[in-house]
Order: C-alpha cells, then sequence, then structure tokens
C-alpha cells in the first residue's frame, strides 16, 4: 500500500484523496474520522492510486532536465538550456536557449521565467485577439497571472487572466486555454452550455483537454 504523505483533516463531511505534482498520496479527511477508516478507503482505492502516482512519477523521469531547468519547452517544443560566457540576453536557436552563466539556480530559474514574460504579448496576445473577435465577445481587461494551479481564469467582471506558462504549451492547448476563459465570458461555470459554447469554436477539445491534462507537472514550475 502507498502510504500517504500528508492527511488534511478539515471540516469536510466526506473524504477525497489526490496525487501531487510528485507522485505522493494526499488525503483530505473530516476531523473525527477515524485512521482505520480513512486507511480502510485508501486500501479500496489502492489500484487508481497505484496507477495515478506512477503516471506521474513516469511523466516526471521522462521530463527530468525539464523539471531541473536543464531544458524548457516552448510552444510545445524542446529547447536544451544552455549557460554561455558573454551571453547578455537569451538568444533562442533551432534547438537550443543560450543564456548567461548563472551563479545559482534561482538565478536561473528567474532568468528563464522572465525570458517568457517577454514573449507572452508578442506571443498570446495576437492568439486572444483573433479568437476574441473571432467569437465575438468584450472584455475588460486581460492580465498575465504566475499561478501554480490555473492556466487561465475569468472573473464575474470580465476580466481575464492568463498564465504566462502557456507559452511551455502547444498552439493548439494555448488556444484552447484562450477559447476556455472566453467562454466563460457567456457562461460563468462548466455546464453543458458552457462546454457547447467551447465546442461550437473548437471541436475537438476533448482530446485538446486530456493532453493539457497530462502537462500538470510543467505548472508547477518556477
Amino acid at each position: 500500500m502507498i502510504e500517504p504523505k500528508e492527511i488534511i483533516r478539515t471540516n469536510r463531511k466526506s473524504l477525497a484523496i489526490t496525487i501531487d505534482e510528485n507522485g505522493n498520496l494526499i488525503v483530505h479527511a473530516p476531523k473525527q474520522m477515524p485512521l482505520y477508516d480513512i486507511i480502510g478507503f485508501i486500501e479500496k482505492k489502492q489500484k487508481w492510486i497505484d496507477k495515478k502516482s506512477s503516471e506521474v512519477k513516469s511523466t516526471l523521469s521522462k521530463n527530468k532536465n525539464i523539471v531541473q531547468y536543464n531544458e524548457i519547452f516552448f510552444l510545445g517544443k524542446r529547447y536544451k538550456v544552455v549557460e554561455t560566457v558573454g551571453v547578455d540576453f537569451p538568444y533562442l536557436t533551432e534547438n537550443t536557449l543560450l543564456i548567461e552563466k548563472c551563479k545559482s539556480q534561482k538565478k536561473k530559474q528567474n532568468l528563464l521565467q522572465n525570458w517568457y514574460l517577454r514573449n507572452f504579448e508578442a506571443v498570446i496576445m495576437p492568439r486572444f485577439e483573433k479568437l476574441i473577435k473571432f467569437m465575438k465577445q468584450k472584455y475588460t481587461s486581460v492580465k498575465v497571472i504566475n499561478s501554480k494551479a490555473k492556466w487561465g481564469m475569468c472573473d464575474s467582471k470580465k476580466n481575464l487572466y492568463y498564465n504566462w506558462k502557456l507559452l511551455m504549451l502547444s498552439p493548439d492547448i494555448i488556444d484552447y486555454v484562450i477559447i476556455h476563459e472566453i467562454s466563460h465570458l457567456i457562461e460563468l461555470n462548466h455546464s453543458k452550455k458552457f462546454w457547447s459554447i467551447v465546442g461550437a469554436v473548437l471541436p475537438n477539445y476533448k482530446q485538446i483537454k486530456e493532453v493539457l491534462n497530462k502537462c500538470g507537472f510543467l505548472i508547477k514550475l518556477y
């Protein structure tokens, strides 16, 4: 049995289990629930836990260099990060991103993040403007966010928020996230009507959504 890394007790009424970004089991349980009931629940869900944990750990293993910031994804393509003495600004070649020599891992992460942010306006906004015009919607503002949980958001005041980490994803997935949030301008929920709006613009959204779900480890970076 995979032992839980953490049991979080709150005022909730039921048990829930999740697998975190490192493949660890996290349990959410009612405050007064006995431990033997929690363990019994875990044992019943063992096959699902084993499968999901293995999937996460396999993804991390295959993308070890991405997680360690020795490689990056940009628009779905993998590039090797090369630290080079004499390089003042990041420079993207066919297969590599040349950056200045970094004294620490933190500096390297900050440099890469700033490079992504500088590309956001030029890459994401033209796609957004094209799609918002196509869907004939009005909005209040578009803002860049740095989130480890959300690729995008839309609030009741018609403000749209997009995660700069979208730049790691392929163009079709980026478009899906943009369309998803624009659709919330019409329907601020995930009802059947909402998904019909998404599907009218992007008929294959379900397949793209499945691919996006496998990219969850990327949103946890930086």
